[in-house]
């Protein structure tokens, strides 16, 4: 024991010293300047292999002490002056090692004098429970001005070969980037993930300079598990959960960063087709299967350099650099919606479609919110043009995304104010020329946006949910009105009412019973109308829906039949009673006769009643009166009109007796 150095700068005296020889902590003294132990308690002597052919106190361990340790020692002589500082350390007693947590306190009362009082805690009991504790898996090293190595501890030979590496190595970064960082400080710290020995791993750095000399001292800690579990939760963060494509959240910083680059690039907002029909009708875990199956195709299918989204719901985001070999946006559109059509053979071949918008960074937009915005207004664009189709934004669409919205907002309250009106046009028997029912239609004026084409407001009704109880309130209305009609008439009329296929769902069939037994209107002279678009739902489920409603004694037709999805692979197995052929076909009676022709006869052939719609003029009525027992609308009857006209039409008052003729005559 070195008294003389004790007794002038240590706080305790030297004889309270001899108290602490009965605790069963290790406790000993170093003296930083003179690289010795000048004091320790028996225990100390035990953990430190003390012999009396080597005594502890009498060691130099300035011998094996590397500068790093050594600077690390002075380091904490400085910071325990003001309170104690606790670490894990790795002694080494006769060449082994010992890692043990100690204690380290500056008992000296001398500023250029340190006597660290060192207590080894080596009952585990009692390191959990100091609350400072960290199990120290610090890796340091010292590096002089130039990076060059000088030292590192025993972990940092553990993890790097010590003969080649340098500051600028270990840090990766360049070492007037490095100096750039300190500024006024003495100390920096900051996360880096580095590479060494192809080995990927995180770090936070600690550096210290030490002055005068200029050194850097270097600690490290690992924290690549952390690192990792980050990366999962930004991951979970930033990604729909269901398709593993970037969500919403991640796709929004994604395109922020890539509008900041100032490339060129295509935005394609692309939009499931009647997706709603497969949720309403096979579940949302069918749903969610058709999801994850597109999504897996775009990952599949596209080009590594195409970044794809799922933006909600049933809407997908595909970004494509704009260079100079690239494709056109027609061509990726087109490339886009081949993919997502094909068969979804796992679910009984179901077909997809979709309707694309695509906006320019930055010819239309540079802000990230405005190209979206103008993506979406090309979309809906694209769903006027009919299924399956895209279309790139132009300044104009602005005008009319802005109608839409006028067009929703004024839907809350047309059934309100009475602003929906029932129209009916005549289905006439072409041999006899008779009124045998009419069909029901919509009209709305809007006291804000007049008069609303049906094209216009039944599409946004799909959209915004509020086709089924518009759709209930027009059966319910059109059955009152016909059952009056029946009444006057005493003739059995039958009446046509659009379904859309989005309606078609399980609650349907319970609200037509309901309709058809509070109105009392027979279900024998009911004829729902439905577009090809429910080809696009599960066969099977169409089939159920359409035997429950043909059961309750309503008949079905097939209409706009040849334009869209039908199969006729299909048409033979479905509960239907009729099929209404296109306006388009008749249109152009002289160059469609063939398909007429040949609709018909397959129609005789299944039992089937036809149809023809948009007779306009005599030479197409007389071109289809060469077909026996066909049915005709169209503008050579009649158009729509209100309840009040069409009692006024000659059709419906060829049917009255002449005493109640005489009468609407005088209406």
């Amino acid at each position: 024991m070195d008294n003389k150095r004790l007794a002038q700068f240590s706080h305790i005296p030297s004889h309270q010293l001899d108290s602490f020889n009965y605790v069963s902590t290790p406790m000993w003294i170093y003296d930083v300047e003179s690289y010795n132990i000048c004091w320790a308690n028996n225990s100390a002597f035990i953990l430190w292999n003390d012999t009396s052919d080597d005594p502890l106190l009498q060691r130099d361990l300035s011998i094996d002490m590397s500068q790093v340790i050594e600077r690390s020692i002075k380091q904490i002589a400085a910071e325990s002056r003001e309170q104690i500082r606790n670490s894990w350390w790795t002694l080494y007693p006769k060449g082994i090692p010992k890692q043990v947590y100690i204690r380290f306190s500056n008992i000296s009362n001398s500023t250029d004098n340190n006597l660290l009082l060192c207590e080894a805690v080596i009952n585990r009991d009692e390191v959990e429970r100091d609350t400072t504790f960290s199990l120290d898996n610090t890796i340091q090293s010292l590096f002089d001005i130039n990076g060059t190595l000088l030292s590192g501890n025993l972990k940092f030979s553990e993890n790097y070969d010590s003969q080649s590496i340098d500051l600028g190595e270990l840090i990766e970064m360049e070492l007037e980037e490095l100096q750039a960082s300190f500024s006024d400080n003495t100390m920096i710290d900051f996360e880096r993930q580095t590479i060494n020995q192809g080995v990927m791993a995180w770090y936070n750095f600690q550096i210290k300079k030490l002055l005068p000399e200029q050194h850097f001292l270097v600690s490290q800690e690992n924290i690549t598990p952390r690192k990792l579990k980050e990366q999962t939760y930004k991951h979970l963060a930033y990604h729909d959960q269901l398709t593993g494509l970037l969500n919403r959240y991640g796709f929004n910083d994604y395109l922020v960063e890539r509008c900041s680059s100032d490339e060129p690039f295509h935005l394609f907002l692309v939009d499931l087709d009647a997706f709603k029909l497969v949720n309403n009708n096979l579940g949302h875990s069918a749903g969610d299967e058709v999801l994850v199956e597109i999504a897996r195709r775009f990952v599949m299918y596209l080009p590594n350099s195409y970044q794809p989204c799922r933006f909600g719901g049933d809407e997908f985001i595909v970004v494509v650099p704009q260079r100079q070999d690239s494709q056109s946006v027609d061509a990726i559109s087109q490339m886009i919606l081949d993919i997502v059509a094909q068969p979804i053979e796992k679910m009984d071949s179901i077909q997809m479609t979709a309707s694309i918008g695509a906006a320019n960074y930055p010819s239309d937009a540079k802000d990230p919110s405005a190209l979206i915005m103008y993506a979406d207004t090309a979309m809906y664009k694209a769903k006027e043009r009919g299924s399956k189709s895209y279309c790139s934004f132009a300044q104009q669409m602005s005008l009319d995304i802005q109608r839409r919205s006028a067009i929703q907002q004024g839907l809350k309250q047309a059934l309100d104010f009475k602003e929906l009106v029932p129209l009916y046009q005549p289905i006439v028997n072409m041999k006899t020329n008779t009124l045998v029912g009419m069909e029901a239609l919509l009209s709305w004026d809007s006291p804000t946006l007049g008069r609303v084409p049906p094209q216009e407001f039944v599409e946004e009704a799909e959209r915004s949910g509020m086709m089924n109880e518009i759709g209930q309130w027009i059966l319910r209305s059109a059955c009152e009105q016909c059952l009056l009609w029946q009444q006057r008439t005493q003739k059995k009329l039958t009446l046509s009412v659009n379904v859309s296929a989005i309606q078609l769902n399980d609650n349907f069939i319970n609200m037509l019973d309901d309709v058809i037994q509070a109105t009392g209107f027979p279900a024998s002279s009911l004829t729902l109308e439905l577009t090809e678009s429910i080809f696009l739902l599960n066969i099977k489920q169409v089939i159920k829906r359409l035997k429950a409603i043909s059961e309750s004694g309503v008949s079905v037709c097939i209409d706009d039949f040849g334009t869209g999805y039908s199969s006729l692979s299909y048409i033979h197995k479905l509960p239907i009673d009729a099929l209404k052929i296109d306006r388009s076909f008749i249109s152009d009676i002289d160059g469609s006769d063939v398909v007429i022709e040949a609709t018909i006869a397959m129609a005789s052939k299944l039992g089937l009643k036809v149809v023809a719609e948009g007779i306009e003029n005599q030479h197409q009525r007389e071109m289809m009166l060469r077909y026996p027992d066909l049915l005709a609308q169209g503008f050579y009857y009649s158009r729509p009109v209100n309840g009040h006209d069409f009692e006024k039409l000659s059709l419906f008052k060829n049917l009255l007796a002449k005493g109640e003729n005489d009468n609407i005559i005088g209406f």
